[in-house]
């Protein structure tokens, strides 16, 4: 059959996260089942981390509209630096004198006469961070990209005529603005979940009376949907719960998937090519720490010295702020300074070919209330790298795939006495081995799930042609 979807998704390409990968997929995939696709994503360079090779991912003839997001704190950093250029005395913002206390203002270091006023700009910025992360932009940080979202979606509507809207969240602000542009448009929409967005384990500093706001917005927006996909069958498990009685959504479980030629091509990069090299290709912020590895590595490397040359840890993508201090004592107090190395993120043509040179690779996933159902998309990457990879994660929905794939080792969250085994097994063996079960993952190929997104189009596409002619004829839906 075939039609035409709108993809609402804040993370695409130029935008590095692993977030982009699914709309982007769908992209680079639905055109083989008679689907064009197109992107409604923000403009170039608002957001962060940008990696514009990526760009080169976009398949030809995928047209992309962009909406600017509104940056209210830059406005406002650039409002204090201009006030406190005039209170020096410069009418264009650069202080009087552009001598060493021109040069320190400018980059953002007062000089003598603008201390204070720089001391309580800095307070204020801090605060309005705290005050409108927690109070204001409900539910994401991207909620003041809605509007101009709107606007330019519809635009895109008019000029592209899509038979379906499908907006892939986090961000949560995608799904309002695919609510809001299914409402003005009268063209039916999907909701995509990669992770809830109540109750998530990464959302859980939200407090309650937020969370019973946001399950009420959620709630009203999402029984719009005429189809509920999710990446998990816990997760699906959870919104047909939640939106039980409200609407008639179809709910389908889709999870994230590996292409086989991902990484046809890459050359491998390996760092330090004499010990057995486990690479993490990612973040760590939030619930993805790891501190236990670090306990298990010491502990094991203390008892067994003569192994101490024989692993290594590679971390690529930096670390969150308070994470990086606990691990900074770990690693001190270990002195396992040797061990461990980790370095600030890097473009994704090079994560490619430092999972490529690895040993193993590592995977964390978050710990929390729902966890089970956390599927990460960096799982079907590493699948597609091809090495063994080391995974910490309570029993679940990921931990499943990696047993029944064949594809490495599981500890849960704090188990320091298994990562301790599997370290002891590897250092000893001098090798990570892998005998994947190609039979059980050749349902996560990322063709034949696209294939099934294609029939949840192909359905609500033919649901909305029908409701819209009982409009026609009857005058009422």
């Amino acid at each position: 059959m075939g039609g035409r979807v709108l993809i609402v998704a804040a993370e695409f390409p130029p935008v590095k996260g692993i977030g982009r990968l699914r709309p982007l997929k769908f992209c680079q995939h639905l055109s083989a089942h008679g689907w064009e696709a197109a992107v409604l994503t923000v403009e170039v360079g608002d957001m962060a981390p940008v990696d514009l090779a990526t760009l080169d991912e976009i398949p030809p003839g995928v047209a992309v509209y962009r909406a600017r997001l509104p940056k209210v704190k830059a406005g406002v950093v650039g409002a204090i630096k201009r006030l406190l250029g005039r209170d020096r005395g410069e009418p264009g913002g650069q202080p009087a004198g552009a001598g060493e206390a021109g040069a320190r203002l400018a980059q953002g270091a007062p000089g003598d006469g603008a201390q204070g006023l720089h001391r309580a700009a800095s307070w204020l910025l801090a605060g309005w961070d705290r005050v409108a992360r927690e109070y204001l932009l409900i539910p994401d940080d991207i909620l003041l990209w809605k509007g101009p979202a709107v606007r330019r979606g519809r635009e895109a509507v008019e000029a592209f005529r899509p038979d379906v809207i499908l907006a892939t969240a986090p961000y949560f602000t995608d799904l309002l603005v695919g609510a809001a542009l299914s409402r003005a448009t009268g063209v039916p929409w999907v909701a995509d979940y990669r992770d809830l967005w109540t109750g998530d384990v990464l959302r859980e500093w939200v407090p309650p009376w937020r969370r019973r706001i946001e399950l009420w917005m959620e709630r009203r927006v999402v029984a719009t949907a005429a189809a509920v996909v999710t990446v998990s069958e816990p997760k699906t498990e959870v919104m047909r719960a939640r939106l039980a009685g409200l609407g008639h959504a179809e709910f389908v479980t889709l999870t994230n998937g590996y292409d086989l030629d991902e990484f046809e091509g890459v050359e491998p990069e390996v760092v330090d090519p004499g010990p057995l090299r486990i690479v993490y290709a990612g973040r760590l912020f939030k619930n993805r720490r790891g501190y236990e590895l670090i306990q298990a590595a010491g502990e094991l490397l203390a008892e067994r010295p003569e192994w101490r040359g024989r692993l290594r840890f590679e971390y690529y993508g930096g670390i969150a702020a308070e994470i990086e201090q606990r691990i900074g004592e770990l690693v001190r107090g270990f002195a396992l300074q040797d061990v461990f190395r980790f370095h600030a993120d890097v473009p994704y043509a090079r994560s490619k070919a430092l999972q490529m040179g690895a040993d193993a690779l590592l995977l964390i996933v978050d710990a929390g209330e729902t966890s089970s159902g956390v599927i990460p998309g960096k799982l079907f990457e590493y699948v597609a790298a091809g090495q063994p990879i080391l995974c910490i994660a309570s029993p679940g929905a990921t931990t499943e795939i990696i047993d029944r794939g064949r594809l490495g080792r599981t500890a849960a969250p704090g188990d320091v006495a298994a990562l301790k085994a599997i370290l002891a097994d590897w250092a000893e063996a001098g090798t990570a081995s892998l005998a994947p079960d190609r039979a059980y993952l050749a349902q996560f190929e990322r063709g034949a799930l696209v294939a099934r997104l294609a029939g949840v189009l192909e359905r609500v596409s033919a649901r909305g042609e029908s409701a819209a002619q009982q409009v026609d004829v009857g005058g009422v839906r």
